[in-house]
This record gives structure tokens, sequence and C-alpha cells, in this order.
């Protein structure tokens, strides 16, 4: 069930995973180093780190719905106003974003070479490789 925030669409999870099997396009603003361990699993995910995203816009389908995720969906509304101020006519967000995603057992794909450590996100590091 899909609801509106600030005017903006926002899909559960279980919803947004449903839109991608049917043609939707996830768009992750997460940083690198996040979408290295964790990713989306589902036919289609542009990567472009949420301070990028200016210099990105021209590789965006214009024809599909993009549905902007980040890793709690804060960032995700800021991106979305982005890319309705810039023509875009079909955007949606993920209510919560990938920790909503992962926590609803939706698919992952996980690589452990590239996991992070710590104890709180100013800590975080790549583990050590044994």
């Amino acid at each position: 069930m899909s609801f509106t925030v600030s005017n903006h669409t926002q899909y559960l999870p279980k919803e947004a995973y449903q839109k991608c099997l049917h043609g939707s396009v996830i768009l992750d603003i997460r940083p690198d180093v996040l979408c290295s361990y964790k990713a989306f699993d589902v036919p289609e995910v542009l990567y472009c780190p949420w301070q990028e995203l200016n210099q990105f816009l021209d590789r965006l389908p214009e024809d599909r719905e993009i549905i902007v995720s980040d890793t709690s969906g804060i960032q995700g509304r800021e991106a979305m106003e982005l890319l309705i101020k810039h023509g875009y006519k079909q955007v949606a967000g993920l209510a919560g974003g990938m920790i909503e995603w992962e926590r609803d057992g939706l698919p992952l794909i996980l690589d452990n070479q590239a996991r992070l450590s710590g104890s709180c996100m100013c800590q975080l590091k790549f583990r050590d490789k044994k």
C-alpha cells in the first residue's frame, strides 16, 4: 500500500519489490561503500551516491518509474524533489530505505568481502579479510 508524504508517493518495500518486477527501477543513492556490501536483488538498480546525483540525471530513464532509495528514507525525499524539479514525472520513494527492505526479508545480494564492521556509523570500516 503506497502513501504520500509531502506530495511524494512512498512505497512500502513489498510493494516496491512488486513494482520492480513489473518495470520500475530502483535508484540507490547510498554511498558506494554501503552498496558494495548489500544491494537490492531486483531486475534493475541504478547506483549513484546522493552527492553525485546532479551529474547522473542524464542517465536516468524518463519512460519508467524511478523508486529512490537510501539507507533509511531520509535523503530519498530530497532526491525525489531534485528529480521532479528536473522534469521526471514517474518518481516515488522507498519508505524506510534499505533498512525496511531488509527487515521485510526481500531479496538482497550480499558481498561479505565488502562487509563493514564497527560499533557505530562513525567507526565503520572494512572487515579484516582472514
